[in-house]
């Protein structure tokens, strides 16, 4: 993983696979689901993941092949609990996002 501002906390690695088009009703109380905010690239994806002991404040994508991965971090919660994550890196494609 790459060295980012906050690096303690906690990060939740994914794979593309864990993604959900539309947000899940009910997960179970150890569990939150995120919303990862993407308008730039045309998507809008959430998950659910596991409270352990408290939801990631950063949200990795690692795609398999190529070590390149997106960043999200959380900036807040929705009225319906639904967190909310921005992204602000993305190696995936060449030169998309890079923000501090």
């Amino acid at each position: 993983m790459k060295a980012r501002p906050a690096q303690a906390d906690l990060t939740l690695r994914i794979r593309p696979t864990d993604l959900c088009r539309t947000p899940p009703k009910r997960p179970a109380a150890d569990q939150f689901v995120a919303h990862l905010c993407s308008t730039g690239l045309g998507s809008v994806s959430y998950i659910v993941g596991r409270r352990d002991p408290e939801a990631p404040r950063w949200i990795v994508l690692d795609y398999a092949t190529g070590g390149h991965e997106r960043v999200w971090r959380r900036t807040r919660a929705h009225g319906d609990g639904v967190l909310s994550y921005t992204l602000v890196e993305d190696d995936s494609s060449s030169g998309y996002l890079t923000v501090a």
